[in-house]
């Protein structure tokens, strides 16, 4: 067969390299040799073809028509019959949908759902896939599979094969594909748990066009092109020149991030020098190990305060509100996974590190500071702040030897935590704006977990939770009452949430689940022996026999319960409520730290429980009236969403095994540092930047540190130092622009 480009004056043969793909898969079938021209019309016309064979595609969205001609007769095939002019076929003045019809009259019209083929069918082209499921069990047994699969040897085989059946594709490199994000789906109208894959794959523009791919979003999305970057770093800062100095207080996610930003990527033009109240880890380790075993509370090295701020000894959640995939929040979890945190942690559904991973992650993270030029200080506590003029000139701080201290710099980042109520009175007293916001007050509730696991998973696949621990094991067994028949499942986990519980008062109030610890433990977050607090935590294999959380009641800054509050305090009325219910708490415990108990069936009936079970705090428990503690539309508005909300939400959840525990009030901070959005620095206070959740504008680990990354933008400004980053793989290399330097 012949091909002929009528574009050209004479006849050549028609490059088959410029047809696309799909041009390349017609058939044709032909009694006799015979010629196909190809113009710039897009339209095929062809002598001799056989009729019975209809061939019809189109290019780029334009329709392709097929033309007979036999012995000087001229018609059209269609559906294996031939129309020709002695005989033509009657027409409506309507036609019937005509599909090749519609694509001629949208040949303008760039379709959204599709791609053309590119310019250069060799580019690489990112796409992410949604909906790769894989049944548990698959995933434990490969044995008896087909090695022949040829995609990354990382992911189970299971994960493969179901890959190679949803892209239809035969083979790709292993570092092509790449996992962003596993989930388990185990609702109730499932025949049974799935987990859920989504995955970014790197393929040649050609191979895609070929397989017919088109945007699906929610399913199927193209992200971008890949272009090779730069590996060289040509800015190199001028060793001669000074350095510029950032004060930080607080060696909390916030600050630990903030002081990382400004010392990797400033190229050693910036130096952090940062103070905490608290002691490193290991030393922050013995004094809680000391707290547990014998009572002894530190006020300055505890559960809230030390290395690493109070997210050090609770779950390492790491899941955030702000975006999973953003860049800064993608940047945190990559640094931490560079600092020793566990990769999955950057395609896990619910990613969290664990007390266990945290504690070797922030001893690594001191470490590279220090080798950054970094200054730190512990035991070192901020007094009070020197301002003149509208900046800050210095931090006076006090050492564990009673010595007064001031450091000086050209910016300051307070990342206190909210946990540090002499913070904002120092800060009141020195006239930095505060403004209340509102919070959320409440108790911890603890049920086995062996009862969690029954309502998440049901008995057939609730019994083959593991951890690895066998007791653990054997309590969850021996709860179910049968072996376990399929594979081993992870501990679950829960969340709820009403708006509409009735506080006995005509309005409703929001009532929520929060930090969820499975197979953890409760702790006390009390920085004061008059005061009690609890809190969770749970190390990286959750493998305790009870799962608990934080049920709270939310309070808006004008609340009526904080009335009272106001016309005492002012702007600290939130302070002052959660102070007074930590007291309340502590009596009712008698004292000592022991912590006030109730089940929750008898906090609905309002009466003391007369037995109660098992607890893992390990300072001791004392079943008291719990009920009594907050004010009545708190305690009301809690009732309401456990007896009716909750009670629906998760069958079997109301039950007389769930125990509270009193209280939990530091959920969040009760006041806000006031500062301009544009710039992130303290009104009142040029060179202050607030940040954290202390500050009051972050909610967990992950929001603080890129809060902690948001705020070192602004440092950047007030110290004169810019620069950009270029992503290399894995690295970040710093290009700095030194010509804006204040030398």
């Amino acid at each position: 067969m012949e091909l002929k480009d009528q574009r050209s004056e004479e006849a050549s043969p028609l490059n088959t390299s410029l047809l696309r793909p799909w041009q390349l898969k017609l058939t044709f079938l032909f009694t006799e040799p015979s010629i196909l021209s190809f113009g710039p019309s897009t339209v095929f016309r062809t002598q001799n073809f056989l009729a019975g064979h209809w061939l019809g595609t189109h290019c780029d969205g334009v329709a392709l028509s097929l033309s007979t001609k036999q012995s000087g007769d001229t018609g059209r095939v269609r559906g294996g019959k031939k129309e020709t002019n002695s005989n033509p076929r009657t027409r409506k003045s309507k036609p019937k949908n005509n599909h090749y019809k519609k694509l001629a009259d949208q040949r303008s019209i760039p379709r959204e759902d599709s791609y053309p083929f590119p310019e250069d069918p060799a580019a690489l082209e990112i796409w992410r896939i949604y909906g790769i499921s894989v049944h548990p069990d698959d995933l434990a047994d490969n044995t008896d599979k087909d090695d022949s699969v040829t995609l990354s040897s990382s992911l189970p085989l299971a994960v493969q094969e179901a890959i190679q059946s949803k892209l239809r594709l035969k083979s790709i490199s292993p570092e092509h594909i790449k996992v962003v994000r596993r989930s388990l789906d185990a609702r109730k109208k499932l025949d049974h748990p799935v987990y859920n894959y989504v995955i970014d794959v790197t393929l040649v523009a050609s191979e895609r066009s070929s397989l017919r791919w088109r945007q699906k979003p929610g399913r199927m999305e193209k992200l971008s092109d890949v272009h090779e970057t730069a590996d060289t770093c040509d800015d190199i800062p001028d060793p001669s020149l000074p350095k510029k100095t950032v004060v930080i207080v607080g060696m909390g996610p916030a600050g630990l991030f903030c002081a990382l930003q400004l010392a990797l990527k400033s190229n050693n033009t910036i130096r952090p020098i940062l103070l905490d109240r608290g002691q490193p880890v290991e030393k922050r380790g013995r004094d809680i190990g000391a707290l547990i075993h014998r009572r002894s509370l530190d006020s300055e090295s505890n559960f809230a305060f030390g290395e690493g701020g109070a997210g050090t000894w609770s779950d390492g959640k790491l899941t955030t509100r702000i975006g999973r995939n953003s860049e800064t929040v993608r940047w945190v979890l990559e640094l931490l996974v560079e600092f020793g945190a566990p990769s999955d942690i950057l395609w896990e559904g619910a990613p969290h590190l664990g007390t266990d991973n945290l504690v070797r992650l922030l001893r690594n993270m001191r470490h590279r500071l220090e080798e950054l030029g970094g200054e730190i200080h512990f035991g070192t506590k901020m007094t009070d702040l020197k301002l003149q003029d509208g900046q800050v000139c210095g931090v006076v701080a006090e050492n564990t030897e009673g010595q007064e201290l001031c450091f000086e710099g050209d910016a300051y980042v307070l990342a206190t935590g909210h946990s540090a109520r002499d913070v904002y009175e120092s800060l009141h007293k020195a006239g930095v704006q505060l403004e209340a916001k509102g919070f959320a007050v409440g108790f911890r509730i603890e049920h086995p977990q062996a009862r969690i696991n029954m309502i998440q998973y049901g008995t057939e696949w609730g019994a083959c939770v593991r951890t690895g621990k066998g007791k653990t094991d054997s309590v969850n067994t021996d709860f179910f009452g049968v072996q376990p028949e399929h594979t081993g499942m992870p501990v679950p986990s829960y969340r709820l949430a009403t708006d509409k519980a009735n506080d006995g008062t005509g309005k409703t109030r929001g009532v929520y689940s929060f930090c969820m610890c499975p197979g953890g433990q409760i702790v006390l977050s009390s920085t004061d022996p008059s005061e009690v607090c609890v809190n969770g935590m749970s190390f990286s294999r959750r493998d305790s026999i009870w799962a608990n959380s934080a049920l709270v009641v939310t309070v808006s800054p004008d609340d009526d319960v904080l009335e009272e509050y106001r016309e005492k305090y002012g702007v600290m009325a939130g302070l002052a409520f959660q102070r007074e219910m930590e007291t309340r708490a502590s009596k009712l415990g008698g004292g000592n730290l022991t912590v006030p108990v109730q089940r929750m069936t008898d906090f609905c009936d309002g009466k003391i429980s007369s037995t109660v079970p098992s607890s893992s705090y390990r300072l001791g428990v004392k079943s008291a009236p719990c009920h009594e503690i907050y004010p009545e539309p708190i305690t009301a508005a809690l009732r309401d969403a456990l007896a009716h909300h909750f009670k629906n939400q998760m069958p079997g959840y109301f039950h007389e095994d769930g125990l509270l525990h009193a209280v939990e009030t530091r959920t969040s901070s009760p006041l806000r540092i006031s500062r301009d959005p544009s710039t992130l620095a303290a009104v009142g206070a040029e060179n202050l930047y607030p940040s954290g959740e202390g500050a009051g504008f972050a909610g967990g680990i992950v929001s603080a540190a890129v809060d902690g990354v948001n705020c070192s933008a602004g440092v950047n400004r007030t110290t004169g130092c810019t620069f950009t980053i270029v992503k290399v793989g894995q690295n970040f290399i710093c290009k700095p622009s030194l010509s804006n330097l204040d030398v």
